[in-house]
């Protein structure tokens, strides 16, 4: 199975990808790296750790919005704190729902993979409420961890990336159209490339 047909299509506003790779001497120690891998992947509760800089607070909750602490789970949330203010819809934060989590393995192709699709969302328990986040829910992130053989990559991959500003309070519409623009953003794609990095640590 290839990567890219795990991959949500690109279709309106920017897209952006991050991704690292090791090669290994054989496919059993690639094996037994990806499932290192996938555990660091699904520990959402540690990956400002994992990616070594303090750029983004990531905290897992679940549909009540109760905190977790375990792997994330589908339908589970993840509060996102980022640097500067947040949003009086999010209450200080940004939200996403994982939409989608898989896990694939097949011994002929020799492939594995992990990997879950978050999507900008309301305040979980708050069904209908506004979006809180600064993209709208078009927006996905598909977080992977991907084995073929004996090479390992762990990556990110945000598609239809368009600015939240329509029906939010002016505040929320300013700081989301700076966020867009600006250093966060910039920030969040140095994270991503230190999160996948980090995962293949």
């Amino acid at each position: 199975m290839e990567k890219e047909t795990l991959i949500p299509t690109q279709q309106i506003g920017q897209q952006t990808d991050a991704e690292e790779e090791k090669k290994f001497s054989s496919s059993a120690e690639a094996r037994a790296a990806y499932e290192e891998a996938v555990v660091r992947l699904l520990d959402i509760n540690n990956w400002q750790t994992i990616s070594t800089i303090e750029a983004s607070d990531f905290a897992l909750y679940d549909f009540s919005g109760l905190p977790l602490n375990r792997p994330v789970e589908e339908n589970d949330y993840v509060r996102i704190d980022i640097p500067g203010p947040g949003t009086k819809v999010g209450k200080g934060y940004d939200w996403v729902c994982i939409e989608y989590l898989e896990k694939f393995s097949d011994v002929g192709s020799d492939i594995d993979f992990t990997l879950f699709v978050a999507r900008p969302s309301s305040i979980p328990g708050e069904a209908g409420e506004k979006i809180a986040h600064f993209f709208t829910d078009r927006a996905t992130s598909t977080f992977m961890v991907y084995r073929r053989e004996n090479v390992l990559s762990a990556e990110v991959h945000g598609r239809n990336e368009v600015p939240n500003i329509d029906e939010q309070p002016l505040l929320d519409k300013a700081r989301n159209l700076l966020v867009n623009g600006g250093s966060a953003v910039g920030m969040s794609f140095v994270q991503w490339h230190l999160l996948v990095s980090g995962i293949l640590s």
